[in-house]
């Protein structure tokens, strides 16, 4: 797998109408993603038709966002996953009574319906700052130590992600070859990676929790935001539509409009 799939983690600073919507209004469209892939989940029940419309929708709102390379990147990145669904799925309905072509769409549905999976909130990770997202989940009354572990978290995943790239750049440079050699030889070159980063990954925690020691964190339970977030008459708009759209889509999923599309 990729270093590129927490990419999709890493937010881009523009000034675009997408980045400018609520956050709130994002993750409930990313959520609606989501729920969407989770509902159209039989075979001939239009999950690679609405599967595929997911992942159109997202490039286009992406694309409104100046960041629709960055959801390509990722599923670049998740092509080794996408690649073992398909096996793992073609090779459970293989002694099934099926046809060639009927058995390939499945194992193609399953596919692109996990990349839907995958890639059903990098439109909010992708144009919500982690300030943003940390006053989200305050809104949403979590409490504010898990608020911070969390937004954290989100912060260091694509710094880490570099910084293994880095490590992998560096050893190459040495002439170590990871993509040579035996299972064993290529396991022992990965050590030269893990280690250098699990230090760093140490040290940096150390320095984070002596940097909160020092600030007293969690000293006052009474916190303030520079910015609030407010919700707009664009947002409400946003969120209207977003709605609806799901609302079709369960309803088309009740209704089986869908049912029987090859």
């Amino acid at each position: 797998m990729s270093l590129s799939l927490l990419q999709a983690l890493k937010y881009r600073s523009l000034d675009t109408p997408i980045h400018r919507l609520d956050p709130r209004v994002k993750l409930l469209a990313s959520f609606s993603f989501l729920v969407t892939a989770l509902v159209f989940g039989d075979y001939w029940g239009g999950m690679l038709t609405v599967a595929t419309t997911i992942i159109l929708t997202q490039l286009t709102i992406l694309e409104l966002a100046k960041s629709a390379r960055y959801l390509l990147t990722t599923i670049k990145g998740a092509t080794p996953l996408v690649a073992l669904v398909f096996i793992l799925s073609l090779l459970g309905i293989l002694d099934s009574p099926l046809q060639t072509l009927e058995i390939l769409y499945r194992a193609s549905a399953s596919s692109v319906r996990f990349l839907a999976f995958l890639t059903s909130f990098n439109l909010f990770f992708l144009t919500t700052s982690p300030d943003e997202f940390g006053q989200l989940l305050l809104k949403l009354k979590i409490p504010y130590v898990y608020t911070f572990t969390f937004v954290a978290a989100v912060r260091l995943a694509p710094v880490i992600a570099d910084e293994a790239q880095e490590i992998i750049d560096a050893q190459r440079s040495r002439g170590v070859e990871f993509e040579r050699g035996n299972p064993v030889k290529r396991v022992r070159a990965l050590v030269g990676i893990f280690i250098p980063l699990l230090i760093n990954s140490l040290r940096r925690a150390y320095e984070m929790a002596e940097a909160l020691e020092v600030k007293c964190f969690g000293a006052s339970e009474r916190r303030t935001s520079y910015r609030e977030i407010r919700a707009s008459k664009r947002d409400v708009l946003a969120s209207i539509i977003t709605i609806s759209s799901l609302a079709l889509a369960l309803l088309a999923r009740g209704l089986g409009l869908f049912s029987g599309l090859p």
